[in-house]
């Protein structure tokens, strides 16, 4: 099938070729194309002519268009037409064997060179793959990740957008949350603390995942949970008792102050709220068991 394809394609390469080709190698019946020298020498004909009905109708003196006849053949004699024109012919016929030439490897060389530039640069690769079996899908093709350069230029470019939306609406609770996470993956936390700041003051302080997120900021500005970042997570779990990033950052923040029996308040909390067979509850899992052996 894949053969079928590269045949059929190359066939309608030169079908396409054969409309071009075929009406510029064929002979023009009955009529012979002008040169440059009939064109020039009927051009001066015809300026010639408007120089004698000029004269005749007295808007050209007879000096004047004597003159202007003077200039028509310097200018025709500059132009090179009325010199010997014997190789004329020899000339045009060795242009019909060029064009002959170029035609015939135009024919016989682009499509070869179309199948070689798509083979390299296309999708050739979906067209020559092997097919799936019938009742199969064939499984994507793979797709590169973006780098971590594209994927900052792509969030630098939304912080922007974000701050001019702000601009014009500084209400925009959802554009002050989300100029925050922005500003979070730029590692710009002081930025990003700002835009919770401005979250809470729109309506964020009613929403826990907003609460949350800014305590995590601000326990990064000041390397710990202790302070306003824990208050703002005892107000998100007022809000939610089973928000589980809440329980996670609550029961970090105990078990860092050894306050032991907290910690494991809520984290058993947190693991009656995650899947039993999630990778998150293992770890929790792990780290009730870890407090159990400090506390023996």
């Amino acid at each position: 099938m894949n053969g079928v394809f590269l045949l059929l394609a190359l066939g309608l390469c030169v079908l396409a070729l054969a409309f071009v080709l075929i009406p510029l190698l064929r002979e023009p019946r009955g009529v012979e194309a002008p040169g440059r020298r009939e064109v020039l020498l009927a051009v001066h004909r015809d300026r010639v002519v408007e120089l004698d009905q000029d004269l005749a109708s007295g808007t050209l003196t007879a000096a004047r268009h004597a003159r202007a006849l003077a200039d028509l053949e310097r200018e025709l004699l500059d132009s090179g037409v009325l010199e010997a024109d014997a190789g004329t012919g020899g000339e045009r016929r060795g242009q019909r064997r060029l064009v002959t030439g170029l035609a015939a490897a135009s024919l016989a060389l682009l499509p070869f060179a179309a199948a070689g530039i798509y083979l390299s640069v296309g999708h050739a690769d979906e067209v020559f793959a092997a097919r799936a079996p019938a009742g199969q899908l064939a499984p994507p093709p793979s797709q590169e990740a973006p780098s971590e350069a594209e994927m900052t230029r792509e969030f630098t470019r939304l912080v922007e957008g974000l701050q001019a939306r702000l601009a014009q609406d500084p209400e925009d609770l959802e554009s002050w949350v989300l100029l925050g996470r922005t500003l979070v993956f730029l590692d710009e936390f002081e930025a990003a603390g700002r835009a919770f700041g401005e979250a809470l003051r729109h309506g964020g302080d009613r929403d826990p995942n907003v609460l949350v997120r800014y305590a995590d900021v601000l326990a990064e500005l000041q390397g710990g949970l202790a302070g306003e970042p824990a208050a703002l997570i005892e107000q998100a779990l007022a809000i939610d008792p089973e928000h589980a990033q809440g329980l996670w950052l609550a029961g970090t923040r105990a078990y860092r102050a050894e306050a032991f029996d907290e910690a494991r308040g809520y984290w058993e909390r947190l693991l009656g709220v995650l899947p039993a067979d999630s990778a998150e509850a293992e770890v929790i899992r792990g780290n009730l068991a870890q407090l159990a052996l400090r506390q023996e």
